[in-house]
């Protein structure tokens, strides 16, 4: 008899400490629900920035083919000018600076 006691006693036990870590642990119920919530909105987010990559990619490969685009860049951003053009410079003035 005392062998029964024994095995119900560890199986108790068993039972009693998978519960435990089914509803109070680390890895319970409630923390997995909270990993899959957080996993959802990270999803949605890493969704969005996704299709934002993905227009700022299309949007950098048509100014990349479009000679009109490389060509208003190079004149605006690198003050570049072809060879018989003149490049004009202005000051700008302060209106209500000191004379």
């Amino acid at each position: 008899m005392s062998l029964v006691k024994i095995l119900i006693g560890f199986f108790f036990i068993l039972v009693v400490t998978a519960l435990y870590g089914l509803y109070l642990g680390d890895n319970s119920k409630k923390s997995y629900m909270q990993l899959h919530a957080e996993n959802e909105l990270l999803v949605e987010h890493n969704t969005i920035l996704s299709k934002q990559n993905d227009l700022l990619e299309e949007s950098i490969q048509s100014k990349q083919q479009n000679d009109i685009h490389a060509e208003k860049f190079a004149r605006e951003e690198l003050n570049l000018i072809y060879k018989n053009e003149d490049f004009l410079s202005f000051d700008e003035k302060k209106i209500h600076g000191p004379k």
